[in-house]
Formats: C-alpha cells, sequence, structure tokens
C-alpha cells in the first residue's frame, strides 16, 4: 500500500503530465497563428499579376454540431514571361466558420469567373510557382488562435509551474514531518511561526484566472453570434448567457484586485501557537494599510469538514460546517492610522470539536477566521487557515473555559435592533408567547443576482421556443430556468413567521408558495436545527428546519447569522427555557 507521501509525490508528477497537452497546444496554436503573420508579412512585398481562374469551389465539411468552409481554386497566371498554375487562395489553409470569410471570398471568385475577368495574384519574386490571391490578414481567425494560445498556454504552464512549486512545497513539508511527527503544526511554516499570511491575494489570483479563462472561451461567441442573431439564427441568442456571465466574473476579479491592492495582504500574530481546543484563540490581525470602516469588523471563527470524493472529472469537493461562532469588534477597540491597522482576537474555542487536519488531501477539517468590514468602494475582507489542535490545555486561571463561554453566548438573546438588521420582527403576544416574523426580501442583493440570471435565462428559452431549436433542449433550458425563477421568487415574496406560545410552536410561510400554519406540540419535537442553505460569494445562509417524527418543516430560510439562527434553534427545542 503506498503511504501517503508517495501517493502524494505521484500525484505532484501525475498532474505535471496531465498538463504537458494543454501547454503543447497552446505553444502549437502560438506557433499557428505566428506562421500566418509571417506569411503575411512576406506577402506583402509579393509582386501583382493578373491571373485566369481555372476552376473556383465551396467545399461544406459537415461535422456533429456544425458545418465549416473552405474556398479553394485552381487558376492560371504569368510572370517574366513563364507561365505558372496555382493553388493557394489565402494565408491559411484548411476549412472553417469564423464569420463569413470563406463565403465572400467564394462569391467574389465566382462571380470573377463567371464574367470571365482575370483576379489579381501575388506572385513570390523568389519563386514565381508560389503565389496567392488573397493576402489579407484574418484578425478575427488571429484572434481566435490567440484564445488558444493564452486558455490552454496558459493552463497548461501554469498547471506546470504549480506542480514544481507543490513538489518544492510538499519536499519541505516531508522533511518538517520527518522532524515533528507528533506536532503538525510544526508542518506548515506559517503555522510554526505564528503570523499567518490572509487570503486576498490567492483569492484575488483565483478570481482573475478564472474570470479570464471564462472570457476567453465565450470571446468567440460575443464575436460571432450578433452575427448569427442578425441572420435570423435565433437560437444562437442563447449562447450570448456566457458573455454575460463573464462581464459579471470580470466586475469579481476587478473588485477582488482592487481589495488587494487598498489593503494588501493582512497578517494574523498568534499570541500562541497552536491555538488550543477549549482554550482561547488570541491574537491580532495587522493590515499595513488604513482601513476606514465606520462601526464595526464582523469576524467568524468557523470549523468546517471538507471531504473529496472521486478523481478526475468526477471530481468533488464538500463542505460541511461542523460549528461556527460570529462576533464584532467595535471600531475603538482597534488601532486605525494613515498605514497600519491593528484588530484584536479574541475568542473561545469550543473543546468537543474535531482539531485541523495536516496531510490527508480527501478528508480534512480546517478552521477558518474570517474578518470582514464595511468600507467606501471595495469592503475589506481575509480569510486565515488555523493550527487548532489538541494540546490537552485549557483556558488559563481567571479566564472563562471555553465551554462556559459558548454557553453564556448561546444563552444571550439576540437584541431587537440585532433582529431587525436581520430582517426579522419580534413581539410579545399578549398571553406571553413570542412570535418572529422573517420578511420578505431579506437578502435584496442575492434576490437581484439570482433575478437577473433567471431573466437572462428566461429571453434565451423564449428565443428556443420561437425558433426551430430541437424542443427537448428548449424544454431542458426552461426547466432549469424555471428553478431560477421559483428561487427569485421565493427570495423576493415568501413571508415566514414562527410562533411559541404556551408550549406550541407554529409554523406558517405566506406570500409565494403560502402554506396552512403547521402546529406541532414540543413532545412532538425532534430536533430544531440551524442548516447551512445558500451561499453567495464569501457569506453563508443558514436555513430553520424543525424536524418531528413524520417530516422535516423549512420554519426560515436565508438567515445571514448563525448565532442568531442557532440561538432561535435552541429556543424553539428548549420551548423558550434556558438550556439545561
Amino acid at each position: 500500500m503506498a503511504t501517503p507521501r508517495k501517493s502524494k509525490r505521484t500525484g505532484s508528477v501525475a498532474f505535471m503530465l496531465f498538463s504537458l497537452p494543454f501547454a503543447g497546444v497552446g505553444v502549437g496554436a502560438l506557433v499557428w497563428g505566428a506562421s500566418d503573420v509571417l506569411a503575411w508579412q512576406r506577402m506583402s512585398a509579393w509582386t501583382a499579376v493578373p491571373a485566369n481562374l481555372l476552376t473556383v469551389e465551396l467545399e461544406e465539411h459537415d461535422g456533429d454540431d456544425s458545418t465549416t468552409y473552405e474556398t479553394t481554386a485552381t487558376y492560371r497566371y504569368e510572370y517574366e514571361g513563364q507561365e505558372q498554375n496555382g493553388t493557394r487562395v489565402a494565408i491559411g489553409s484548411g476549412a472553417d466558420n469564423l464569420g463569413d470569410f470563406q463565403r465572400k471570398l467564394y462569391w467574389q471568385l465566382r462571380s470573377a469567373q463567371e464574367r470571365g475577368e482575370p483576379v489579381t495574384a501575388y506572385v513570390d519574386p523568389q519563386n514565381p510557382a508560389s503565389a496567392v490571391l488573397n493576402r489579407e490578414l484574418r484578425y478575427g481567425l488571429l484572434l481566435f488562435k490567440g484564445i488558444f494560445v493564452l486558455l490552454f498556454g496558459g493552463v497548461g504552464f501554469g498547471m506546470l509551474f504549480g506542480a514544481r512549486y507543490g513538489g518544492t512545497k510538499l519536499a519541505a513539508e516531508e522533511i518538517l514531518q520527518e522532524q515533528f511527527p507528533n506536532e503538525p503544526w510544526r508542518w506548515r511554516p506559517e503555522w510554526a511561526s505564528g503570523r499567518i499570511a490572509g487570503s486576498a491575494r490567492t483569492a484575488a489570483y483565483v478570481a482573475i484566472g478564472f474570470a479570464v479563462v471564462w472570457n476567453l472561451v465565450s470571446l468567440p461567441a460575443a464575436i460571432f453570434i450578433p452575427d448569427e442573431i442578425a441572420s435570423g439564427n435565433w437560437p444562437a441568442a442563447i449562447g450570448l448567457l456566457f458573455p454575460l456571465v463573464g462581464i459579471g466574473l470580470a466586475v469579481w476579479a476587478i473588485r477582488s484586485w482592487l481589495r488587494l491592492k487598498r489593503f494588501k495582504v493582512a497578517t494574523l500574530v498568534l499570541q500562541r501557537t497552536p491555538v488550543a481546543l477549549g482554550g482561547r484563540l488570541k491574537g491580532t490581525i495587522r493590515v499595513d494599510a488604513r482601513v476606514p470602516i465606520a462601526t464595526d469588523f464582523k469576524l467568524e471563527l468557523a470549523c468546517v469538514d471538507e471531504r473529496v470524493r472521486g478523481s478526475g472529472k468526477n471530481r468533488e469537493t464538500s463542505e460541511r460546517l461542523l460549528w461556527q461562532k460570529e462576533w464584532r469588534v467595535p471600531r475603538h477597540q482597534c488601532q486605525i492610522g494613515p498605514t497600519l491597522t491593528s484588530i484584536p482576537v479574541d475568542i473561545a474555542v469550543p473543546g468537543d470539536q474535531p482539531p485541523a487536519s495536516a496531510g490527508d488531501d480527501t478528508a480534512k477539517v480546517e478552521w477558518r477566521l474570517d474578518v470582514t468590514g464595511e468600507c467606501p468602494g471595495p469592503d475589506f475582507w481575509s480569510r486565515f487557515e488555523l493550527p487548532v489542535f489538541a494540546t490537552g490545555e485549557r483556558a488559563a486561571a481567571g479566564e472563562p473555559d471555553a465551554h462556559a463561554s459558548v454557553a453564556a453566548a448561546d444563552a444571550a438573546r439576540p437584541a431587537a435592533a440585532t433582529l431587525a438588521a436581520l430582517g426579522i420582527d419580534y413581539e410579545r403576544l399578549p398571553q406571553g408567547g413570542e412570535a418572529w416574523t422573517f420578511r420578505r426580501a431579506q437578502q435584496k442583493g442575492v434576490a437581484l443576482g439570482v433575478s437577473a440570471f433567471a431573466l437572462a435565462a428566461l429571453v434565451g428559452t423564449a428565443a428556443l421556443f420561437v425558433s426551430d431549436a430541437p424542443m427537448l433542449f428548449a424544454t431542458v433550458v426552461a426547466l432549469l430556468d424555471a428553478i431560477f425563477v421559483y428561487w427569485a421568487l421565493s427570495l423576493w415574496l415568501t413571508e415566514y413567521r414562527v410562533t411559541l406560545d404556551r408550549g406550541l410552536l407554529t409554523l406558517s410561510r405566506r406570500g409565494f408558495m403560502a402554506r396552512a400554519p403547521v402546529e406541532i406540540p414540543a413532545q412532538w419535537l425532534r430536533a430544531v436545527r440551524a442548516k447551512r442553505g445558500m451561499q453567495a460569494g464569501n457569506k453563508f445562509y443558514y436555513d430553520l428546519e424543525v424536524e418531528t417524527s413524520d417530516r422535516t418543516h423549512t420554519a426560515a430560510s436565508s438567515l445571514a447569522s448563525y448565532d442568531v439562527a442557532s440561538w432561535l434553534a435552541q429556543h424553539w427545542m428548549t420551548g423558550g427555557k434556558p438550556a439545561s
């Protein structure tokens, strides 16, 4: 059985081998495009002579999902008293369907042949047997080849350099593992030093790389689909969704880059490493720039179980939130200067969660600290991966125990202002009960994004149905769009209401997909959970689910605060009584 180290090393080599074909295609496309440019430069000095067309043909090549065209011709010309025959029509050879170049060239030559008129041939003075009829440099075709260069070459060489960097990092990690087999926090230099760099640079590079790749792939659609639509090919309009998504990705990449340039890379300086399970996370977040927040910073500590299943194209990564805690650090507790911002971190870490993983790529636990701050322009955000391990230590004397701190936090009732900011209206009922109304359109930003996508997909679906597109394809697209329409309507129009009165939990849903109230006595409850729902960017949203013996009900959806969601779940489960 292969050891984990050997398996990782083999994976690094396999990754490099996998990247070679991509790099090869990129180099081939570069040579292909450069040969056209060089040929165009040479042909610009060739001599123009009259030529008589002998044959002109437009060859069609039908593929699985497209038809390509190639104009072919034979012609005779005379140069310096010698008669020559030529067959080269354009700079590049081969069939394509980029624009209407081939068809226009065919009709131009065909018309001249039918009228018996000579055409112009360009002859190589150094080799009179070499001639061409059209020496136009096709910028569209050159752009298409450039996309292959950037896309495949960029991906291929990027993977090569990434595999090389990963191999070097892996070798250094293996040395540290041998030196400190029982201290995994020493396997990573930033963990061992207690100075952990934030993820702003990585996030910006990932956003830029993904946006570039997506837009390069969708660029031909943006160039050629408008002509197809103009010629009456309305089903082609669905392809414009890809450039539209590309615009959104470009905005995301630009914002990530501006955030990086403005705030640089934040550093978390730990007071002590590793962070002990059952102890406290203490340290300072240092930002080498001014972070002009108006009120406070929002921090979020989370324990996430990440699992990788399958391999190759079937590889899937899933995450499960095991524990999460949110809190705020007021502006007056931070040091904010012209060139430096310092944010204090002090939070209890529960002792009943698993430690961070080091070395297993298929099933690992990550402890993450996220910090955000609303600013004019790009908001501040950074993420740190923490070395949280079981060291046998507990909170120091005089400090609250981690479990006690978490329990105290759970017992803290959310203020009415906090609930109102989350789109929740709280009220006391006349008989001493309580009611929570989760208003419509709590998350307007997410609702707008989903609505925009649903609308664009709806336009494409309508174009498919009014055209000659296959009915099965149009129906599948319509069903997919219906999911987004349903989602958008739910975000905008659904209102949830929960009442807790004398041991009876009542769930109501009004507006879109309204339902009759469901009354659940306390003894019927099996569990009430705050479950992670949708995700928008770096933000998670949570649903509240009530489980009984026969089914599970959704009590509320898309809450922006895990603390509030978990408190409500506990409060409802205990019937409004303090947890024992």
